[in-house]
């Protein structure tokens, strides 16, 4: 009796002492990154309004959105457009045209009553292996080299971009394959702001590679 007597008040002690250093150690680490569990859900535009988990976001949250656009200004206004119109996410886009309908609020209602999604991909082959790994494209978008580039009148202008884009997969694996573009933004002035009224692109993938399409 006399052992057990003594021995229990040193375990308490020792208890004690590491609940301490547990709560202390609970308090001093940073929160960890996985503290928002993947499955929540998060609402995005990808056509129609979608829930996706956490680690699906559009994108990665990368893409560009019409609120990127400068309305006022031309540049701003084509330069998000054609941003958005290559902005393709596997793991949600069923075809391209996905990416056009999200950039709807930069088009006048007429130009943007066309944006209708086709039956098949027209990118289908491209797509592929990027789709087996859920991976997202990077654009990035300059002026073309030239005089492409026009203001037709006070409220309508030409704007001409060079995109080019990369692919992301999301399990990590690299991915060598993307794609460059030259792309015709027509734009028009209404009020105080412009309006994508039409555009167009051209395949300079292979000008690039080399190889013919």
């Amino acid at each position: 009796m006399t052992r057990r007597s003594h021995t229990y008040p040193y375990r308490a002690t020792a208890l004690a002492v590491s609940m301490i250093a547990l709560t202390s150690c609970a308090a001093d680490a940073p929160a960890s990154e996985d503290a928002t569990p993947s499955s929540a859900p998060t609402t995005v535009y990808g056509g129609s309004y979608i829930s996706l988990p956490a680690d699906e976001v559009l994108g990665g949250n990368t893409f560009a959105s019409p609120e990127d656009a400068d309305r006022s200004d031309v540049d701003s206004t084509a330069r998000v457009a054609a941003l958005m119109l290559h902005s393709w996410d596997t793991a949600v886009d069923r075809t391209e045209t996905a990416a056009a309908v999200r950039a709807i609020p930069l088009m006048s209602a007429e130009w943007a009553a066309n944006q209708v999604e086709p039956e098949r991909n027209a990118s289908n082959g491209e797509w592929l292996e990027p789709a087996e790994h859920g991976a997202y494209s990077v654009p990035r978008a300059v002026p073309a080299i030239g005089d492409a580039a026009q203001d037709v009148a006070p409220d309508k202008a030409i704007r001409v971009l060079d995109v080019t884009w990369r692919w992301v997969a999301r399990d990590e694996t690299p991915l060598t394959s993307g794609g460059h573009r030259q792309v015709t933004v027509y734009l028009e002035k209404t009020e105080d702001q412009w309006d994508v009224v039409g555009h167009q692109t051209r395949d300079m993938t292979a000008s690039i590679t080399g190889e013919g399409k």
